[in-house]
């Protein structure tokens, strides 16, 4: 029998909470939603929880659940297109494993189902359930508290037919309470 140095595998699970910023993105965009150009980031709110599974100080696979609104504005209008997904991102996180103020970056999948679609006209259709992006930012944790900037690129056409993606920056801050 060999002998090994096994180190204990420790999770944290937390909660996390801010703010979307999102766009449709694409080359069908212009002709999306009868013409009406966009023109600013949709504001929406993101919220959920994680289980952080630590590997060692410096490595680390977070899945969160999280619930999200993204979309598009109009160009000078309040209205715009609004698409809430649930979303499951698998994280991979690589931290300098420092003391104090710890910074990470993110990279990984992310799988999301759409729970509404629509604009100031109701009811979207031919909105896909699903989507699958990729994700990729930076995260600074502060003992049990960690501040999070990311962006998510969409792979999936929102609509069927139209080559229209999600784009979104999200800004999270969160507690890790285990």
């Amino acid at each position: 029998m060999a002998a090994g140095a096994v180190s204990a595998q420790t999770f944290n699970l937390g909660l996390e909470a801010g703010a979307n910023f999102s766009n449709l993105v694409g080359s069908d965009v212009s002709t999306y939603e009868n013409s009406q150009s966009f023109a600013a980031n949709k504001l929406g709110f993101v919220g959920g929880g994680f289980l952080q599974l630590n590997f060692s100080d410096m490595f680390a696979i977070r899945p969160e659940l999280l619930y999200e609104q993204k979309g598009n504005q109009f160009s000078g209008s309040t209205s715009g297109v609004e698409l809430d997904y649930v979303e499951v991102p698998v994280l991979v996180k690589l931290s300098t494993g420092l003391p104090v103020i710890n910074p990470s970056v993110l990279l990984g999948p992310s799988f999301s189902w759409n729970t509404l679609a629509q604009n100031a006209g109701g009811t979207l259709s031919g909105i896909n359930s699903s989507d699958v992006g990729l994700m990729g930012g930076l995260e600074f944790d502060f003992g049990k508290f960690l501040l999070s900037g990311r962006y998510e690129m969409g792979l999936e056409n929102v609509q069927n037919g139209k080559n229209v993606q999600n784009g979104t920056f999200t800004v999270l801050a969160g507690y890790q309470f285990m």
